[in-house]
Formats: C-alpha cells, sequence, structure tokens
C-alpha cells in the first residue's frame, strides 16, 4: 500500500489524539506519545523515505522556549523487521506480568 493512502486508512481506522507538536507531514505520521518527564516525550510515528516504510519511536525534549524537538535516542525499523520488534514486545509484556 502506498503510504499516502496508509495515513488516509491509519486516520480513517484509529482515533488518534492529535497534540500540538504532533505535526503530521508528508513522510511521518505521529501515532502517540506518552510522558517520561516534564520535558521529555516519547513519540511513535509511522514515516517513509525512498518508498520504505518505518516505525520510529523517539524520545523528544522541550527547549526552553517551550519547542519540542526530537533528540538521537530512539529506534527506526522498517515495517519488514515489526514481527522481531513485536517478539520482544511480547515477552516485556510477560515479564512485566510476572512482577505484580
Amino acid at each position: 500500500m502506498k503510504f499516502e493512502e496508509l495515513k488516509e486508512k491509519i486516520k480513517d481506522e484509529l482515533n488518534l489524539q492529535k497534540s500540538d507538536f504532533l505535526k503530521d507531514s508528508d513522510s511521518t505520521i505521529n501515532i502517540g506519545q506518552t510522558d517520561i518527564g516534564p520535558t521529555q516525550k516519547l513519540i511513535f510515528s509511522i514515516s517513509t523515505f525512498r518508498d520504505k516504510k518505518y516505525f520510529d519511536i523517539r524520545t523528544w525534549f522541550q527547549d526552553q522556549s517551550g519547542e519540542w524537538k526530537p533528540t538521537k535516542k530512539g529506534i527506526h525499523f522498517t515495517f519488514e523487521k515489526f514481527n522481531d520488534f513485536e517478539k520482544y514486545l511480547k515477552i516485556f509484556s510477560s515479564i512485566s506480568s510476572m512482577d505484580k
């Protein structure tokens, strides 16, 4: 599926909560965030580069002027690698359940 079609399908099928700093671009759609601290967030997005689709999980920080900016801290992987990533997420989930 072309990236533009995927973006529209995501917007139609998922009720994504928008934030002021989560501005989508032609090559990126932000799908969510979680606070790490008062001036840091973890941003989840999907992007495309040279017709390849990617998942991105990146730390963002709020600078002194209040603007949110991405850091180099994060992971970026192709859709083809998602099954590997998902396998480890399931392990993390199991471990989290054990710790209750």
